[in-house]
C-alpha cells in the first residue's frame, strides 16, 4: 500500500492481509455499524481499517456519507482518509438444507492510525490518572476548535458534524486531536436551518433544539464543543456538571479553577501558575457560553478561537448566559 495524496480504491484481499483477516486481536474499537481494526503494512507502518458489519439501508447510507465527506476533507485536525473498498465477493452460506453461493458486499474505509486512541480514554475524575497536563489539554481544546472551524467555515461545502463527542476525537502520537466519524454529518449552506424528524447522537452532547425539535444548525456542534471543553478541564463524563452542582456558573468556575490550582502547585518548579489558572478559567467560561440553551447566544467557532487567543471579548456572552439545567445522561 502506497501513501498517496488522495484516497484511492484498495483491494479487499489487501485489507484482509494487513488486518490478519479482521481478527479480534487487531480490533481497535467498535460503534454504530462499524468495527475498526489495526492494519500493519509491510514497512511496519500502521493504519486503521473501518469495516461496516451491520448492513442495513440506514447503516450503508451513513457509511457512504462518511466516505464521501472524508474524500474532500484535508486538515491537520480532521482524520485523514487514505483509501476505501467497495467490493462484492461470492460466499457459501447455508440455505434451508443446503449451501448456496450468495453475494456479500464489503464496505471499508482505510484511515490514518491514531496511536493514542480516543479522547474519552483520557477523561477521568482523577486529574492525575489521565496523564494529561494542562498544556496538553489546552492543545486538545484548541485543536478541536480549529478542526470544527474548518468544517463550518473553510471546507468546500460547510459541514455540520452532529456527533461531536470524546469517542469521535482521536489523538495522534503527539496528542494532536483529529475529528472523526462523519456518518451523521450534514452539508449546509450559509444561514440555512435544517429540520429533521429523526435524530441520532449521544445524549448529553446533543443541543436541546436538535434533540427536542429536530433543528440543525452549526450551533448544534458548538453546544457539543462546549460540553467537551468542560469535560477536558473537569474530568467529568456527564454533561455538564457533577450532580451536586446546581448553583451559578461563577461558583462552578471558582471550584474547578481551585482544583487545578492545587494540582499545579504540587508540581515542583511550576512557573506559570497564575497564567495557566487564568487560561483554565477562560476555557471553562467559553465552555459554559457554548452550552447556552438559546442557540443564538452561542458564539461561532471563529469567535471561540478568537476568545481562546485573547482577540475576542466574552463579555456579551457572559451577560446573556443562562445556566443550563443538569442533564441526566
Amino acid at each position: 500500500m502506497q501513501m498517496r495524496s488522495n484516497p484511492y480504491h484498495l483491494p479487499l484481499q489487501h485489507l484482509k492481509d494487513i488486518t490478519d483477516n479482521f481478527c479480534d486481536d487487531r480490533k481497535l474499537g467498535s460503534g454504530g455499524f462499524g468495527v475498526v481494526y489495526k492494519g500493519v503494512l509491510q514497512n511496519g507502518n500502521m493504519v486503521a481499517v473501518k469495516k461496516l458489519v451491520m448492513s442495513t439501508p440506514k447503516s450503508q447510507n451513513q457509511f457512504e456519507n462518511e466516505g464521501d465527506l472524508l474524500m474532500t476533507l484535508k486538515h491537520p485536525n480532521i482524520v485523514r482518509l487514505l483509501g476505501y473498498c467497495y467490493e462484492t465477493e461470492l460466499i457459501y452460506v447455508p440455505y434451508k438444507d443446503k449451501f448456496v453461493f450468495a453475494q456479500d458486499t464489503q464496505h471499508l474505509l482505510c484511515l490514518e492510525y491514531m496511536p493514542n486512541g480516543s479522547l474519552d480514554n483520557y477523561i477521568s475524575d482523577a486529574y492525575v490518572s489521565s496523564g494529561l497536563d494542562w498544556h496538553t489539554r489546552y492543545k486538545v481544546i484548541e485543536g478541536i476548535a480549529f478542526g470544527l472551524k474548518y468544517l463550518h467555515e473553510e471546507a468546500t461545502v460547510p459541514i455540520i458534524h452532529l456527533d461531536l463527542k470524546p469517542p469521535n476525537i482521536l489523538l495522534d502520537e503527539n496528542f494532536v486531536p483529529k475529528i472523526t466519524d462523519f456518518g451523521l454529518s450534514r452539508l449546509f449552506h450559509q444561514n440555512q436551518t435544517i429540520h429533521t424528524a429523526t435524530y441520532t447522537g449521544k445524549f448529553g452532547y446533543m443541543a436541546l433544539e436538535y434533540q427536542l425539535r429536530g433543528i440543525i444548525t452549526p450551533m448544534a456542534d458548538i453546544f457539543s464543543l462546549g460540553v467537551i471543553i468542560m469535560e477536558v478541564i473537569t474530568g467529568h463524563r456527564k454533561y455538564p456538571y457533577p450532580d451536586d452542582i446546581r448553583k451559578s456558573s461563577k461558583d462552578f468556575i471558582e471550584r474547578e479553577v481551585q482544583k487545578w490550582r492545587i494540582k499545579l502547585q504540587e508540581e515542583p518548579g511550576y512557573v506559570s501558575l497564575e497564567a495557566d489558572c487564568q487560561q483554565i478559567e477562560k476555557c471553562i467560561q467559553i465552555g459554559l457560553i457554548c452550552v447556552n440553551p438559546e442557540p443564538t447566544k452561542r458564539p461561532t467557532v471563529k469567535k471561540i478561537i478568537d476568545m481562546l487567543q485573547g482577540l475576542e471579548s466574552m463579555e456579551w456572552y457572559i451577560r446573556n448566559e443562562v445556566t443550563p439545567p443538569v442533564a441526566h445522561v
